[in-house]
């Protein structure tokens, strides 16, 4: 069934009027992709983090129920998957990305460094500054799930102090992002409005542009190389279902999902009438390319839709690990696209692959 998309790709012929760095207004497009999904991202990602502080604590304090936590917990790490793909501004800074999620995590730290602080049991990490004695496995979303889906939690226990730590750090990590962007001095988002005349962060428009480009390609990668083809394996009674993101609360399809949504939210831009693919259709005027990347993106998602079960599960299923496989194309046929096409129709070049060496 990808067939088609992949024929399509190769019968059609480079763009005659491709881009020139001259006749694009990349800071136009950057502005835009801050103020339509870096900002608001980032603000989701605050709100629902902070949400699962709060819950962290109704819980421990014998309030709300476990599943009250865990959605929670799923609502926050929901909108941390549509920003995972940004590897740039203020979540580099101290490391925020990392320890918002360490992962992968092939020799399964998280529950070792988590196991570790809970027969500890050290009071000081329950207070003040007890979040940054933590390892960086111990500290982020990953070590919530490990928590709260495993046997060791319940209300008024060290493991519920120890959650709180968690839940309160990664409230502030999301905070500080946030406001990073939107209230530094220069914040980062004046940085990308007026780069290259003084302003920190960046040296010319086209560097944040790439910068934008690279997070919209190596969402795919991600979903390709790492969130399907890891727990994926070689065969069925290869499957290797525990190296999938999400393994332990099975919601690491919705991930997926969510990486893909977030990748075709940046091509289409605010309205669908703007991102990179008013580049391609106005500026580079190749109606052909974008039809072909809407559709690709329209396919990929349609793809994720259709698989029924959990990834956990459906790797090991003869029918779901056939989709499974068909998705990993789609999403590397969508990626090679962009970088055989889609840089040359912005006039933007594929640099650095933030993923190498994971």
């Amino acid at each position: 069934m990808l067939r088609p998309l992949v024929i399509v790709a190769a019968l059609l012929p480079f763009t005659a009027s491709a881009a020139t760095p001259e006749s694009v207004d990349y800071r136009r497009l950057n502005v835009e992709l801050v103020d339509s999904q870096i900002v608001p991202g980032y603000g989701r990602l605050a709100d629902s983090a902070a949400a699962l502080d709060a819950q962290a604590v109704r819980y421990c304090d014998g309030d709300v129920p476990l599943d009250a936590l865990r959605t929670a917990w799923s609502d926050a790490f929901d909108a941390w998957q549509g920003v995972q793909h940004f590897r740039f501004g203020p979540i580099e800074l101290f490391m925020r990305g990392m320890r918002m999620q360490f992962w992968p995590d092939p020799r399964n730290s998280v529950a070792a460094t988590v196991d570790e602080a809970l027969t500890k049991a050290d009071p000081a990490l329950l207070e003040d500054g007890g979040f940054d004695e933590l390892t960086v496995p111990a500290q982020g979303f990953p070590a919530v799930e490990y928590l709260i889906y495993g046997d060791a939690l319940a209300p008024g226990g060290y493991a519920c102090g120890l959650l709180q730590t968690v839940t309160g750090g990664v409230s502030d990590m999301a905070a500080g992002t946030l406001e990073a962007w939107v209230d530094g001095e220069p914040s980062y988002r004046e940085g990308v409005a007026h780069a290259g005349n003084g302003e920190l962060h960046y040296q010319s428009d086209q560097e944040v542009t790439q910068d934008f480009f690279e997070a919209m390609h190596g969402a795919l990668e991600l979903v390709a190389e790492h969130k399907i083809n890891r727990p994926l394996g070689a065969s069925a009674d290869a499957a290797k279902p525990k190296l999938a993101e999400s393994w332990r609360s099975g919601r690491s399809l919705d991930n997926i999902r969510a990486n893909l949504a977030a990748a075709e939210a940046m091509y289409l831009g605010k309205g669908e009438d703007g991102g990179f693919s008013r580049i391609v259709r106005e500026v580079a005027s190749d109606k052909k390319l974008d039809d072909l990347l809407r559709r690709a993106f329209k396919q990929t998602r349609g793809t994720a839709d259709s698989i029924t079960l959990p990834l956990e599960e459906a790797v090991a299923d003869a029918g779901e690990r056939e989709k499974l496989q068909k998705l990993a194309r789609e999403a590397m046929a969508l990626k090679s696209l962009f970088a055989q096409r889609l840089t040359v129709a912005i006039g933007i070049p594929l640099g650095f692959n933030s993923m190498d060496g994971d």
